[in-house]
């Protein structure tokens, strides 16, 4: 009897359950994002490149966005379902064209979670005071994979409920150190527009080489200048992907997805605005490579920093297994379609509907890269990002392309109207040239292996881009899935066919 009420608990293709409101989609939705720790991991980074500058790219990278997240909000309101980035195109454009836009957004899944776990370490080496080494971080990284593997199958609305509670702990925290940080602070706004990089002399010391003029200025700010903000400013289709659990999606889901934008814009602002210009030394920030530290404890206590860096850490652990939830809702929405190899294990799901083999299936493969590749923090990033931003460049341009053919017929709960044409155009302007940065080859944002490594020759692949084998090598993969099973994919039943959507 025990082993027939364990076997019923799977079924091949399960069904979600709606339990989430506005606000805890909207929650989960603003935690994926990770907003503090994205921009603490990445901070030193980003300044140490273009100096205190790079503060400008998070209002120009915020409207490039804007205009994305207000597309995907008109989306997630007509088709609120799970693995939203494959159903939309298929939706829109028939199921050649959304699997292979499923397909190549899948494959950015995987190293994006390795480019979260490994964002925890930069956490944790201050708070713990930890030297990096790659031995140490691929610790770190496993155990962050472990804890979105279990913790992504208990119920979603459990993790609803950890989020809420969650993200009013670290927005309440970080809002007071960075307030108290400014108020307490000498307020050198030139720090904002300060333009410097750092070089390596001819005897390998590094030092801090002020810049003047846009020529030289500009490369390094389109490079790594605006890194932070682009690798901060994404995954808000997770509002969307998750509206097959939430309420209401038509009216909820827009709202948690613009909510989760706004929140996030905001968070930035106080965040850049109040710790750079309390930075008392800029060269020296530059040079140790942790702005954060250096503007905090140069005005208030080590354990406050602490404190900041512990808050912080428990909101990039929510923000890993939230995203983990909603990348596992794209692998479980295509594979519940027949479109994954072996679709029929990944579809399976516990009586309570948690998505629990893809589950497996993302803790395995997000660990990869860190074992192929490497630790470093940037050079995951970089390519993770770069891969998502391909994807939402092809989703812009498909809604774009099917505007101009009349859609949407039939208006959403959220709908842009008329603004929808010039919305979509700055959205596949801003999504295209930013993906086009991105892949652009480069050390400090799309470094080859041989580069990351210090090494040079070997097997050609070591110098390919890392941005390049991230995408390629899934694509390379999918053209050979598709080439033998495109046939069966296709005459596979699709969930949404129950709807009518575009009547």
């Amino acid at each position: 009897m025990g082993a027939v009420e364990t076997s019923q608990q799977f079924t091949a293709a399960g069904k979600l359950t709606r339990v989430l409101t506005a606000l805890t989609n909207g929650a989960l939705t603003f935690a994926g994002v990770g907003v503090f720790a994205g921009l603490f991991s990445l901070y030193g980074f980003s300044m140490s490149s273009v100096g205190g500058a790079e503060f400008w790219g998070w209002p120009l990278v915020a409207v490039s966005v804007g205009a994305m997240v207000l597309v995907i909000a008109e989306l997630a309101s007509k088709y609120p379902f799970a693995g939203s980035m494959y159903q939309w195109p298929t939706i829109l454009a028939g199921k050649r064209v959304g699997w292979w836009m499923g397909w190549v957004y899948a494959g950015a899944l995987f190293p994006l979670m390795t480019a979260y776990y490994a964002s925890l370490t930069v956490l944790i080496h201050p708070l713990f005071n930890l030297a990096p080494s790659f031995t140490t971080d691929a610790v770190i990284i496993v155990i962050a994979a472990v804890i979105a593997v279990v913790w992504n199958v208990a119920r979603i609305g459990t993790l609803g409920r950890i989020t809420e509670w969650a993200m009013g702990l670290e927005l309440t925290v970080v809002t007071i150190v960075c307030l108290v940080t400014f108020i307490l602070g000498a307020k050198h706004f030139g720090n904002l527009t300060q333009t410097a990089t750092v070089t390596t002399t001819s005897s390998g010391a590094a030092t801090v080489q002020m810049l003047s003029g846009l020529k030289n200025v500009f490369p390094l700010f389109i490079g790594a200048g605006v890194f932070n903000a682009l690798w901060v400013l994404y995954t808000f289709e997770n509002g969307g992907t998750l509206g097959e659990e939430t309420v209401d999606a038509g009216r909820n889901a827009p709202r948690a997805v613009i909510g989760a934008y706004l929140f996030a814009i905001v968070a930035g602002f106080l965040f850049l605005v109040c710790l750079t210009p309390s930075i008392p030394d800029m060269k020296a920030a530059m040079l140790g490579g942790v702005p954060a530290e250096n503007a905090i404890t140069a005005h208030l206590p080590v354990g406050v920093f602490k404190l900041f860096l512990v808050v912080v850490s428990i909101g990039l652990i929510v923000a890993t297994n939230v995203m983990f939830t909603g990348a596992v809702r794209h692998i479980y929405g295509m594979a519940r379609d027949g479109q994954l190899p072996f679709s029929a294990t990944w579809s399976k799901t516990l009586k309570d509907g948690a998505p629990w083999a893809a589950v497996l299936l993302l803790g395995v493969l997000s660990l990869v890269p860190v074992f192929v590749f490497t630790t470093k923090t940037s050079s995951i990033v970089g390519g993770a990002t770069a891969a998502m931003y391909l994807a939402y460049f092809l989703i812009m341009s498909v809604t774009l392309i099917y505007r101009f053919r009349g859609w949407p017929k039939v208006k959403g709960q959220f709908s842009l109207g008329r603004w929808g044409i010039a919305v979509n155009i700055v959205a596949v302007v801003g999504t295209g040239l930013t993906a086009l940065d991105l892949l652009w080859p480069r050390p400090a944002t799309n470094p080859t292996y041989n580069q990351i490594s210090g090494t040079s020759g070997g097997f050609f692949l070591k110098n390919a881009p890392m941005a390049w084998l991230i995408i390629g090598l899934p694509l390379l993969v999918g053209v050979v899935f598709y080439a033998f099973r495109s046939r069966r994919i296709h005459d596979h039943p699709l969930a949404i066919d129950q709807y009518d959507p575009e009547p």
